[in-house]
C-alpha cells in the first residue's frame, strides 16, 4: 500500500526521468533495447561513430544513501505521514544470516535499503533518479534499476570520448 501510494506521486508528478523504465508501470527493459537499437541504426544511417557504455552498478541497493532519498523526497515537496514512515522504514534494519539451521548474530544495516522490499526498488530509484540529469546534452542516457546506458554519437571520435 505504501510503494503505491509512493509510486502514484511520483509518477502523478512526473518526479522519475523518462529514460528510467525500471519496475514502471508500461516500461521495461525492452524500453532500453529499443533505445540502443535506435542510437545504432541512426549512426549507422547518418554515417557517425556510436560509443555506448554499460553500468551495473555493484551492492547498488546495499549503498544507498538514505538520507539522500529522505532529501530527495522532501525536494519533491513530500510530507506529512509517508516521509516520516519511510524515514522509519530505514532506520535501525538488522539482519541475520542462516546457514542450514544456525543462526549468525545481528548485523546492523547503516547504510543502504532493505533487500527483498518493493517499497526498497522504488526508494532506490528515486535516489538514483538524478543521475540522468548530470549527463550533458550531447550524451544520452537511460536506467533499468542499477543497470545505466550511455550513449554518444558523432563524426569525430576523439571528441565523443571527452563527450562520454
Amino acid at each position: 500500500m505504501i510503494n503505491r501510494r509512493l509510486i502514484s506521486f511520483l509518477e502523478t508528478n512526473n518526479f522519475l526521468h523518462r529514460c528510467q523504465s525500471g519496475f514502471r508501470k508500461d516500461r521495461s527493459t525492452l524500453d532500453n533495447l529499443l533505445a540502443l537499437e535506435t542510437d545504432i541504426r541512426l549512426a549507422f544511417l547518418q554515417r557517425q561513430h556510436l560509443v555506448s557504455i554499460f553500468f551495473d552498478i555493484e551492492k547498488a541497493y546495499d549503498r544507498t544513501w538514505r538520507h539522500g532519498i529522505l532529501k530527495d523526497l522532501h525536494d519533491f515537496n513530500l510530507r506529512g505521514n509517508l516521509p516520516i514512515f519511510i524515514q522509519n522504514f530505514l532506520k535501525l534494519r538488522r539482519f541475520q544470516v542462516r546457514v542450514g539451521s544456525e543462526l549468525s548474530d545481528f548485523f546492523i544495516q547503516e547504510e543502504g535499503v532493505p533487500q527483498g522490499s518493493v517499497l526498497s526498488v522504488t526508494l532506490f530509484s528515486i535516489k538514483i533518479n538524478g543521475i540522468l540529469n548530470q549527463l550533458s546534452f550531447t550524451v544520452k542516457g537511460f536506467l533499468y534499476v542499477d543497470d545505466l546506458y550511455v550513449s554518444c554519437a558523432g563524426e569525430d571520435m576523439s571528441v565523443i570520448q571527452r563527450q562520454v
